[in-house]
């Protein structure tokens, strides 16, 4: 399994003022530990019904502690997610690079793309269950698509999304940008969706297969092959859209701001 580096909790991503930076020592062992256990919490429960308490009792420390190293609940879930989120997608964009220099000048080839879309995922770091942090974080976000802290991911991620859907405009000059960003969600939301019925609180692909013989769910090539092959064919098919059916003006208005933080509670 891939152990990508963590972000640390005062991490702050160039452009992101709304994260206050935590104060000298939050690289402390106690700082550490109340961001691992933020860390499995908020991606088994998600962000909204993970308290501090929660936080704190799987910690063994005291809210005092989480508001001077973090400052707040809000500004503690958010290093969290982005512990959680972001080196996947930095792995994603180092392993699209690596194959535009080894093709170069020709397009990348699809099932390259997909392979560095989704193989740090595959991947990513696992809960002590065995669940994908990464795909439980993300499903606890896709679910309340307006809350602060999905709006706020948005904001920080969306650029590794262009980049992807980049090279595949190159590879698939017959499609239209509209339809790329369609296709590309859908392989990323395929392999979502096949990745959140791999974890073991799940079940379902043992519920689906019965008595029947089912691959390894956690052999990362075999279920990398089954989700490349998946989507390469509906990534690839024959564009269905003409500059016809486009509208102008859809794009999305700007992504509003959170709210400021609150006091940890």
């Amino acid at each position: 399994m891939a152990n990508f580096p963590l972000l640390r909790a005062d991490a702050a991503r160039p452009g992101t003022p709304d994260v206050p930076a935590p104060p000298s020592g939050a690289d402390s062992p106690v700082a550490e530990r109340i961001l691992q256990a933020a860390r499995q919490l908020i991606a088994l429960k998600g962000p909204a019904t993970t308290t501090v308490r929660d936080i704190c009792d799987a910690s063994s420390v005291n809210v005092a502690a989480v508001n001077y190293y973090f400052g707040s609940k809000d500004a503690l879930v958010r290093a969290a997610l982005m512990s959680i989120l972001e080196p996947v997608n930095i792995e994603r964009r180092r392993l699209l690079e690596d194959a535009k220099q080894r093709f170069r000048p020709n397009p990348v080839p699809i099932p390259v793309i997909l392979d560095a879309l989704f193989r740090p995922i595959v991947q990513s770091e696992r809960a002590a269950d065995g669940g994908r942090l990464f795909i439980r974080a993300e499903n606890h976000l896709r679910a309340v698509p307006d809350s602060d802290y999905t709006l706020y991911i948005g904001r920080q991620l969306n650029d590794y999304a262009e980049i992807f859907i980049d090279a595949m405009a190159d590879s698939l000059p017959q499609l239209t940008r509209a339809e790329l960003i369609w296709r590309y969600e859908f392989a990323r939301g395929a392999a979502m969706h096949l990745l959140s019925n791999c974890d073991p609180l799940s079940r379902k692909f043992q519920v689906l297969s019965g008595e029947g013989a089912m691959i390894d769910l956690d052999d990362d090539e075999l279920v990398l092959r089954e989700l490349v092959i998946s989507t390469l064919l509906g990534l690839s098919a024959p564009a269905v859209w003409s500059d016809q059916d486009l509208r102008p003006g859809q794009g999305a208005p700007a992504l509003r701001e959170s709210a400021p933080a609150e006091p940890a509670r």
